[in-house]
């Protein structure tokens, strides 16, 4: 499937926003361990994404 650049751009903006809601979301309603989880895993797959998938979905 063939992505314009302002479909990526668009995903790209959407991603942090979310990750950014779960945590408020999650520090809102749950514990502190919970709030830790939230982050640290987010963080991590939004590290592997913008490390590896957003250069994957360039080639082709």
């Amino acid at each position: 499937m063939d992505q314009r650049p302002t479909t990526r751009a668009r995903f790209n903006w959407w991603l942090p926003s979310l990750y950014a809601a779960a945590i408020v979301l999650t520090a809102s309603f749950g514990t502190g361990s919970a709030t830790g989880i939230v982050a640290t895993v987010g963080g991590v797959l939004l590290g592997l994404y913008y490390g590896f998938g957003a250069r994957l979905g360039r080639r082709g």
